[in-house]
């Protein structure tokens, strides 16, 4: 079976190139600008940095940053985008090329859940976080994500259904042909709790327009934690 960096590789030039274009990702950006208006030095780790938008961003906002992640493919696509910025390649499942307590921040936007031990990264996480640092993730919500919509006699997306919550499984993400692990929120919360963060703060933004589908459903969760 291929292997999930290998997926994201065979993946990394169309999700590059969607991204520039999907209202989706124009969303989630929204989110994080919001968040991170002003940076002043802070080292910030972009874990999972996929073809280097946020890494950038990061730098551009005052930032000491580095992105990382598995994708050979997608780490040369950062570095044509993005040659001011600095990008590294490693296995991010694996245990991190960085020292203990050497990061402001640690970011990790849409990844955790396309990861299979999401768990022992949250880890490495606390690891290379300094106290009192921050640790910020995102991913598409759990509760909505994997659902089908129904549509009213007008076509208007008014609902999701769902049929399986608390289980944890794997599937395939139709967009990319990339692996997706499904977990209910519960796990994501309770695995940064007994990794020692604190929570500070959940966003749950609208990314649906409301007239052709319900924007009372949110596509993204995010979560911000501080290292205790």
């Amino acid at each position: 079976m291929e292997d999930i960096i290998q997926q994201w590789d065979h993946a990394a030039a169309a999700f590059a190139n969607d991204q520039e274009m999907s209202e989706f990702a124009e969303s989630n950006k929204s989110v994080i600008k919001a968040r991170f208006q002003q940076l002043n030095g802070e080292r910030v780790l972009d874990l999972g940095c996929g073809y280097g938008w946020y890494t950038d961003f990061f730098a551009r906002n005052g930032a000491d940053a580095i992105g990382v992640d598995g994708s050979e493919k997608m780490i040369a696509i950062a570095r044509e985008r993005y040659p001011n910025s600095e990008f590294s390649l490693a296995d991010i499942e694996k245990t991190l090329p960085f020292s203990d307590g050497g990061f402001d921040i640690v970011f990790s936007n849409q990844v955790l859940m396309d990861i299979e031990d999401a768990d022992f990264v949250i880890s490495e996480c606390e690891r290379v976080l300094k106290h009192g640092g921050v640790f910020y993730f995102g991913i598409v919500h759990p509760c909505f994500y994997d659902c089908k919509w129904l549509k009213d006699e007008d076509g208007y997306r008014y609902a999701k259904a769902m049929d399986r919550y608390i289980s944890s499984y794997r599937l395939k993400n139709e967009f990319w042909g990339t692996a997706h692990f499904h977990r209910p929120l519960s796990f994501y919360l309770n695995a940064a709790a007994k990794h020692g963060f604190t929570l500070k703060e959940i966003c749950e933004p609208v990314s649906y327009d409301g007239v052709t589908k319900n924007n009372e459903l949110p596509l993204f969760f995010f979560a911000e934690f501080i290292k205790k």
